[in-house]
């Protein structure tokens, strides 16, 4: 499973995008709203919906 580059959320295979660069580097997006923040280049710590997304997972594996 692949790990998105702009919100660190694991996806399928078969969902996003994955960008292959000229210095043979791999970028992987989840989503267009993920691609588009990042080609604005928005730095994720920055974004709420990034930040509430992995505060919520973390919280949630404390409770288990």
């Amino acid at each position: 499973m692949p790990t998105c580059s702009y919100c660190k959320k694991n996806y399928s295979v078969h969902e996003g995008l994955t960008i292959f660069t000229i210095d043979s580097k791999t970028i992987y997006y989840c989503s267009s709203k993920c691609r588009k923040n990042a080609a604005m280049k928005r730095d994720p710590k920055k974004v709420n919906w990034v930040r509430k997304k992995k505060g919520k997972e973390v919280l949630e594996g404390k409770m288990i």
